[in-house]
């Protein structure tokens, strides 16, 4: 059997609070934010990103830590990540990161702590 991922699951406790840092500052598209049901929801590509607040049917994740997946952006819109992410001081250890391999990456903390990787895709040169 092949499987497809559907849906990534970010647990969060105010989920108001955190679909506005995710709209406003990583710059997602925003799907809708249902705050009585603890559940916002953003375009990644062609899996959905879920916010939840847990114990509201989302699951019973803990807020906080390594999110478990990388996005990534191509060049330009990440330079203006970067950016963004470093004036509201979300940006772990407020550097750009460039890995031994040529990579090069952010590390961003969402309100609750949660900590999403966003990588550069790479250029054809």
């Amino acid at each position: 059997m092949d499987y497809e991922l559907s849906l990534l699951k970010v647990p969060v406790r105010d989920v108001e609070r955190a679909a506005a840092f995710y709209r406003d500052v990583l710059g997602m598209r925003e799907a809708f934010v249902a705050a009585e049901y603890g559940w916002a929801q953003f375009g990644a590509g062609s899996v959905p990103l879920a916010l939840y607040v847990p114990g509201m049917g989302g699951g019973d994740g803990e807020p906080g830590g390594g999110a478990g997946f990388h996005l990534a952006l191509e060049a330009d819109a990440f330079e203006a990540l970067a950016e963004r992410l470093r004036a509201a001081g979300a940006l772990v250890d407020d550097q750009v990161h460039r890995g031994a391999d040529g990579t090069v990456f952010v590390d961003a903390r969402d309100p609750d702590g949660n900590v999403i990787k966003v990588v550069r895709v790479a250029t054809a040169s």
